[in-house]
């Protein structure tokens, strides 16, 4: 583990190792423009992950946790997201889940989430591949805004497919 001087550094794989670049990469030329697509790609991982936290509860894959602060709701989670066409993620599965469960629910998944279809595939044991077929034709799409909830509602972030 290195010291850095955000919270989160942006520092790609195949930086050079060392305290001299790892400061010149952090601050030098092009920063600014690594640390706002770096904050753009959390933004939109946090959408995708809070509108398929979402999908998945409503097509029953999610599993209800009554702890002392409360009650949740566990679901598979998404561990990495790639947006470039297509749009596809890997999740991790719940322990005793397979992908042929989230497979069996993949319609339900694809309205909720607003998006034609899905397709899901096997990774490894806990471990699922989802593709984002297309996006739903009346889905308004964009570079990384909001939908709007009306006046007395938040608004609620959405996927959206590029």
């Amino acid at each position: 583990m290195f010291t850095s001087l955000t919270p989160h550094p942006v520092i790609p794989p195949g930086t050079p190792e060392g305290g001299w670049a790892r400061l010149w990469h952090q601050l030098g030329p092009g920063s600014r423009k690594r640390y706002a697509d770096a904050r753009l790609e959390a933004e939109r991982v946090a959408a995708l992950r809070y509108d398929w936290q979402e999908a998945c509860h409503h097509a029953g894959l999610g599993l209800t946790v009554y702890t002392p602060s409360g009650v949740t709701v566990s679901v598979p989670r998404i561990e990495r997201a790639d947006f470039g066409p297509p749009v596809s993620f890997t999740v991790r599965l719940r322990p005793g889940q397979r992908a042929s469960d989230i497979r069996a629910a993949e319609r339900k998944l694809a309205a909720a989430l607003g998006v034609t279809g899905l397709r899901v595939s096997q990774r490894a044991p806990g471990w699922a591949d989802v593709l984002v077929l297309g996006p739903d034709v009346g889905l308004g799409h964009g570079d990384g805004g909001f939908r709007d909830g009306g006046p007395d509602r938040p608004r609620m972030p959405e996927l959206r497919v590029a």
